[in-house]
């Protein structure tokens, strides 16, 4: 599969020759910065554009001559399409753009943004958007650093990106590490969702999985073609895998994208018409690089969900998994008659098993073979939160299937990414608590609830006494175990349908129900008694508490969390570690 060369290596126009790419960002500076300050990766793409002399208020827009119908986008179009599509009536833009920035083709989900982002340019085939004309932008800085990023409004470096923000992530060709293009989702808000990194991420792994598929049948149709009969039988069997790869393709963006089972569920449906599957385990990578169940399809009892893959087992289902490298068999050394102790597994030791996982992620590159080593050897060790998904069959189609797990594989991929992505746009990541952004949502709808249902709330607000010095007597680690323990120790006093959240530096806030005052003196003495060990000794801690509860005069939540701040004041005030009621 031919793509064109960069158009940085023949520096057209006089412009610089294409470098060697920056240093992957880190997960942190991929996602979002602390606010106010610029995230390192974009003050290094600020640095370049400077260094391009790009115009910080509106550069110039740059037009050059494509081809829509090249090979990335006879492959990408529909997988973007079909994204958006489950997306309609939201301003959203999905766009795909070559490995040069320019711009191949878009889709939009809904008509007035796709009709403003036209009015101004931005979304006409050839664009420039290379950081060479644009500066710090979705596109050209993921084709820069060669790696996903998420970039808000304030991080583009000129002022007609100001409204918008975007994550874009590169696709890579088949059987190389060449970026050949990018995939952008955009929409016209200053603070970007970490989903739409999740977006273009899912995006580009489903498009270089097609990208590799494409690839490979052109090669084998090629080497067939002296031979008319094997030709005919290889077209209609490729004809049946990509009928198949799109009928699950369809059932997966059909499912709810980060319920993983749900969408375990709705594709094994489609693939047990075709294959003769009987039983199917997603297995999640964890941090220890264990297995663990998280979803189950066909004859498995329940309780095999949560349970753990022993050691020896992972490690002949990781062989099993990577066998496609070695020929379709599973290395020597590995062990078959482990993959049968898998949780909750019935059927009998006669029937096949198959393993697979989806193809790699971008990320550190492998290390070198020992000396001597001419062999692949299949993965011994997945990223966390990477999925294997193996299959018990009632005939040998170990091939067939094999294809078909890889791609549930990849599906169940981007949909353990969309939850841990969702999970940590919802957190705070220090104390574990829902940060303010989620706790101002879920706030807000106990407010409208307990409006209309007449039922009693209130507000309280805990801050931590004395924190500044904490920080400036102890430092700042020992500040975040403060942080850390004292949000232990109030979740420890909620009940069952109590809100917490960690709403700034040090104030936790919480939304209760009735005996609010109750909660909140069972909140300070639980802080209360809360003592660390330091270098220095031991350091005791406590919190003041300002309660609120609600009255017919609070037309908003904010009329009730303005109330109890005035409250958490007035305990300061009064002398710290104690309860005001407003």
């Amino acid at each position: 599969m031919a793509f064109r060369r960069p158009l940085r290596e023949t520096s057209p126009g006089g412009r610089p020759a294409r470098e060697a790419p920056p240093t992957p960002p880190s997960e942190a500076e991929t996602l979002r910065g602390t606010s106010g300050t610029l995230r390192a990766v974009i003050e290094r793409a600020w640095e370049r554009a400077r260094g391009f002399a790009v115009p910080a208020d509106f550069p110039e827009a740059r037009y050059v001559e494509v081809d829509s119908d090249c090979p990335l986008t006879r492959v990408a179009q529909p997988v973007l399409r079909s994204a958006v599509d489950r997306m309609s009536g939201i301003a959203v833009v999905g766009m795909l753009a070559d490995r040069n920035g320019l711009l191949l083709s878009h889709s939009c989900g809904e008509r007035s943004f796709e009709r403003q982002l036209m009015d101004s340019g931005p979304i006409t085939p050839g664009f420039d958007f290379s950081e060479i004309s644009m500066g710090t932008n979705g596109i050209g800085t993921a084709l820069a650093i060669e790696h996903p990023i998420l970039i808000d409004g304030g991080e583009h470096y000129a002022a007609g990106g100001k409204s918008y923000s975007c994550g874009a992530a590169p696709v890579r060709g088949p059987d190389s590490d060449e970026v050949v293009g990018v995939v952008n989702f955009t929409c016209p808000a200053r603070d970007s969702s970490p989903l739409l990194l999740a977006m273009a991420s899912s995006v580009a792994a489903q498009t270089e999985r097609e990208l590799m598929i494409a690839d490979r049948a052109g090669l084998a149709i090629s080497s067939c073609s002296d031979d008319p009969t094997a030709l005919r039988a290889l077209m209609l069997a490729e004809r049946r895998r990509h009928a198949l790869r799109r009928r699950l393709h369809r059932a997966a963006l059909l499912a709810a994208t980060t319920d993983l089972r749900n969408l375990l569920s709705q594709v094994m449906s489609v693939a047990a018409q075709m294959l003769p599957i009987e039983a199917a385990w997603v297995l999640r990578s964890q941090e220890s690089g264990a297995l663990r169940v998280v979803g189950t399809w066909g004859d498995v009892p329940a309780d095999a969900l949560g349970a753990s893959v022993a050691a020896e087992v992972t490690e002949s289902l990781l062989h099993a998994a990577g066998a496609r490298s070695t020929g379709g068999q599973a290395p020597r050394g590995s062990s078959a008659g482990r993959l049968w102790m898998l949780p909750g597994r019935l059927g009998p030791a006669g029937t096949k098993l198959v393993a697979a996982i989806a193809p790699s992620r971008p990320g550190p590159p492998p290390q070198p073979e020992a000396a001597g080593s001419s062999e692949r050897t299949a993965p011994t060790a997945l990223q966390p939160g990477r999925c294997v998904v193996v299959a018990t069959l009632g005939a040998s189609l170990e091939a067939e299937t094999r294809d078909l797990l890889t791609e549930i594989a990849t599906a169940c991929d981007n949909a353990s990414r969309f939850e841990e992505i969702r999970r940590q746009a919802a957190s705070d990541a220090l104390t574990g608590l829902p940060n303010r952004r989620r706790f101002m949502e879920l706030a807000r709808e106990r407010f409208t609830r307990a409006q209309r249902d007449g039922r009693p709330m209130a507000v309280l607000m805990a801050d931590i006494d004395r924190f500044k010095q904490v920080n400036d007597a102890f430092g700042h680690a020992t500040g975040d175990r403060v942080l850390i323990a004292v949000a232990a120790a109030i979740r420890s006093a909620l009940r069952g349908g109590d809100l917490v959240g960690r709403i700034g530096g040090e104030e936790i806030a919480v939304v209760a129900g009735a005996d609010a005052l109750d909660l909140a003196e069972r909140i300070r003495r639980a802080v209360a008694r809360t003592d660390l060990r330091t270098a220095r000794g031991p350091l005791h801690v406590t919190v003041s508490v300002g309660a609120a509860l609600q009255t017919a005069d609070d037309e908003a939540l904010g009329d009730l969390l303005d109330r109890a701040d005035r409250a958490l004041y007035a305990a300061k005030s009064a002398g710290r570690n104690r309860v005001v009621a407003s």
